[in-house]
C-alpha cells in the first residue's frame, strides 16, 4: 500500500494536524525499529520495507503532501 494513500485516509478521517503528527511518530518508530538489532525490522526483508516507507513519509512531509486531500 502506498503511504500516500494511507496519509490521505488519515487526513480525511482525523484531520491534517493529527495525520501529520501520526506521520512524524511513525517515522520515529520505524527508524528506531530498523536500527535495533533485536527488532524484526532490522532484518531482511522487513528492513527494506521500513526504510522505503520512512523515506516516503519524509518525502511527503517535505512536499507538503499532508496539506490536505488530493
Amino acid at each position: 500500500m502506498s503511504e500516500q494513500r494511507r496519509i490521505e485516509f488519515l487526513v480525511k478521517r482525523d484531520g491534517l494536524q493529527q495525520a501529520t503528527e501520526w506521520v512524524r511518530r511513525t517515522m520515529q518508530i520505524y527508524r528506531r525499529a530498523v536500527l535495533a538489532k533485536g527488532h524484526f525490522a532490522h532484518a531482511y526483508p522487513y528492513r527494506h520495507r521500513f526504510v522505503v516507507s520512512y523515506l516516503e513519509f519524509k518525502r511527503l512531509l517535505r512536499a507538503g503532501s499532508t496539506s490536505g486531500p488530493t
